[in-house]
């Protein structure tokens, strides 16, 4: 039996991409209902349909929201409702769940777990999201962490971070432009500075030395004024928010990540899925896929020279790079659409039953 899903989030457009596409591509689901502010520019979900709400401040907009998910909800042929960020925007389709009394997911991807229900939030929202009928978490670290706060074990499945492999493919390391590349937002917790100050310290040793910042935010100006301060014009690129970032990686040989807080970010494994070798803090469940010389190399947050120290080793190691790529590309089938319809396949047979 076929039948529809309801999912409310906003997250980048790529990330909306990453998530719902395992969904769509699942054999009992016939369409997968989209409630966000605007459609997704990134690619097409297979079987879906956007609701629209208004790109309105917040509070209005939630509650544009909790309508739409509320109607859709009285549909017979909806079965479940999924979300990913649980606050606020799986709160908003809980409400409509347990209104027409169907399943509920709460999908935790990083700092909503982090920050938000492990912190300041968790003694309101805990109660909630332990009455949920299925949980995902990044990695086994955030999987724990959940059990350790009363969540119940059987409902809770480590969801992984995957891509489309036939848009994320191999790249050929000799003919790179950039020898590292850093994606995401550029805002505080992604420690941006921490790279660029890393960088300048391996710059008098290897001149030639690359480095492509693609992304953009609030720290942007910031960030090329601190680049100017440390005259790294001519070796770093800020290329700003692109949604054809494997263009950038696939002309990339490592790729950065140096934030004090995240679940498993798509950065890495996009990256990796292109070949590049990961150099990343052990923060979120960032240790459970990367372990250090292994698959790439760790560094403490906050610590630049040990940064740097990483860097210098993959630029002046041609044995430890090309045996870390090594490494990561045996791994890049796990990153796989099918691997992540894999584990909603018990929650959404379930569905149909």
């Amino acid at each position: 039996m076929a039948y529809e899903i309801v999912c409310c989030l906003e997250l980048s457009d790529a990330l909306v991409c990453h998530y719902l596409t395992p969904i769509a591509r699942h054999p009992s689901v016939s369409r997968v209902w989209i409630v966000r502010s605007r459609v997704s520019r990134y690619a097409e979900i297979p079987k879906s349909e956007y609701v629209l709400t208004p790109q309105s401040p917040k509070p209005r907009r939630w509650l544009r929201m909790r309508k739409e998910c509320l109607r859709l909800g009285e549909r017979p042929e909806v079965a479940a409702f999924v979300s990913f960020n649980p606050i606020p925007y799986g709160l908003i389709a809980e409400r409509a769940a347990r209104r027409h009394g169907k399943p509920m997911h709460f999908g935790f991807i990083g700092s909503d777990w982090y920050r938000d229900v492990a912190g300041a939030w968790g003694r309101w929202t805990l109660p909630t999201f332990a009455g949920a009928d299925f949980l995902t978490a990044t990695g086994k670290r955030m999987r724990d962490e959940m059990v350790a706060r009363g969540l119940a074990a059987e409902k809770i499945a480590v969801l992984p971070h995957c891509v489309d492999l036939e848009r994320f493919t191999v790249a050929e390391p000799d003919a790179a432009g950039y020898d590292f590349v850093f994606v995401g937002q550029l805002i505080r917790r992604k420690r941006v500075d921490l790279i660029l100050r890393a960088f300048r310290k391996i710059l008098d040793r290897y001149p030639a030395a690359r480095l492509c910042i693609v992304g953009d935010g609030p720290r942007r100006d910031e960030l090329e004024a601190l680049a100017l301060l440390l005259e790294l014009s001519g070796a770093v690129d800020f290329v700003g928010y692109t949604y054809d970032v494997q263009r950038y990686l696939a002309d990339a040989r490592m790729v950065v990540i140096a934030s004090y807080r995240e679940g498993f970010p798509f950065a890495l494994v996009e990256g990796m899925c292109c070949g590049l070798v990961p150099v990343a803090t052990p923060v979120g469940t960032i240790p459970d896929l990367i372990a250090d010389g292994e698959n790439g190399l760790l560094f403490e947050e906050d610590d630049a020279g040990a940064l740097a120290a990483c860097l210098e080793r993959l630029l002046g190691d041609g044995e430890v790079y090309r045996r870390l790529r090594a490494r990561v590309l045996e791994m890049r089938p796990d990153f796989s659409y099918r691997r992540a319809t894999e584990v909603w396949d018990p929650w959404l047979e379930s569905l149909a039953s």
